[in-house]
């Protein structure tokens, strides 16, 4: 594991974090828990609609009670889980890993069960008090902006992304990027992007050619994929369709390249 060097505040409940947090008291009826941090986070990413929903309270309140209500929804989330953990397996040495953006810390508690020390990052602060109110014990979670994330270099041995990076425009995924880099330096990065070889993305591009949808999301290749992860500074190594059938995302196993510098 490399070396940490801690803020030398004692207030800072990240003890990694370069950039000192304040700790925030549990809104009215949370239980105390796990550090919850707060930052002043300016807009820098685009996806205004997404940013400001789940800022809004009545939403990340019933985030997972929606999102997860169903029994195949459910399982979705068993089998992201599963697979990004057999691509942090996949690079021996994590240990440290970085959720962003953590939403409610869905993913978490899988990742602290298969034995990875964890913090949760997430913009939205209603989105991290709702998952505070859920699980009473867990990671350390911090509100910051994944353009500008309040880590050193090298502070983690993984970045884990999901549901995200493909909300964002080209320039907005480059600079994202490029930061997960930097934080992670000789780890590795699993990110979550819109697949084109896979049935279902086929299915909707069909249907958008004879009118029977509204709308059709463009998605990417292998090379394409690796081409712009290498214009953040990144090298591609692994690319796993989350299913061929059922799903047009694939999760990538990506490291800062050998020639970037920092």
């Amino acid at each position: 594991m490399r070396s940490r060097t801690p803020c030398s505040s004692a207030s800072c409940t990240v003890r990694w974090t370069c950039r000192c947090t304040r700790q925030i008291p549990a809104a009215k009826g949370e239980r105390e828990g796990y550090p919850l941090t707060a930052r002043r986070v300016a807009p820098s990413l685009s996806a205004v609609s997404k940013r400001d929903a789940w800022r809004d309270e009545r939403v990340a309140a019933e985030y997972e009670a929606r999102r997860f209500a169903t029994p195949l929804a459910r399982l979705k989330h068993r089998r992201d889980a599963a697979q990004v953990l057999a691509l942090l397996r996949a690079h021996p040495g994590v240990k440290d890993v970085l959720d962003c953006p953590a939403g409610t810390g869905r993913l978490l508690p899988a990742l602290r069960a298969a034995g990875y020390r964890t913090v949760g990052a997430d913009v939205a602060l209603e989105m991290l008090r709702a998952g505070r109110k859920l699980r009473a014990e867990g990671s350390p979670l911090v509100q910051a902006d994944v353009a500008r994330l309040p880590f050193p270099s090298a502070a983690f041995d993984a970045v884990v992304s999901l549901r995200f990076l493909f909300h964002l425009g080209a320039e907005e995924r480059q600079r994202a990027l490029a930061e997960m880099g930097r934080v992670v330096a000789g780890g590795v990065i699993v990110g979550e992007v819109r697949y084109r070889w896979t049935l279902k993305h086929l299915g909707r591009w069909l249907r958008s050619r004879v009118g029977l949808a509204p709308r059709y999301r463009p998605s990417a290749g292998r090379a394409a994929i690796a081409s712009e992860l290498a214009s953040a500074g990144l090298e591609l190594l692994r690319l796993r369709p989350l299913s061929r059938v059922f799903s047009d995302k694939a999760l990538f196993l990506a490291r800062p390249s050998p020639e970037r510098g920092g």
